[in-house]
């Protein structure tokens, strides 16, 4: 059965590959460095090019969305310096500041 595996390098994925389980094991020396099992039948979700790796907690994690947010070390969840209010907001990085989203006319 093929399985996703994470190719992480630097606690960063580099790769996604569907390849079997026999097939990585059989194969060492062609899948060098760290590969995990990610989506079904891993305790991993599935996860993409440049998701990060957090290898204390063996988690795979989103990419920082923006320099200013920081890991929270509990939730493993990244978060804004500001907290976001109730309504439609976005984040704007120039002014570190949440926006209120335009209400487009119909």
């Amino acid at each position: 059965m093929e399985s996703h595996y994470a190719h992480i390098e630097n606690d960063i994925v580099t790769s996604v590959e569907v390849v079997t389980d026999e097939f990585v094991k059989a194969n060492p020396e062609r899948y060098k460095g760290t590969w995990l099992k990610v989506g079904n039948g891993s305790t991993r979700d599935y996860c993409g090019k440049g998701f990060i790796y957090l290898p204390n907690k063996d988690k795979i994690i989103v990419p920082q969305p923006f320099k200013s947010w920081k890991l929270d070390p509990i939730t493993d969840e990244w978060t804004a310096p500001v907290i976001k209010p109730a309504e439609n907001y976005f984040w704007d990085e120039t002014t570190l500041s949440w926006k209120l989203l335009p209400i487009l006319p119909v």
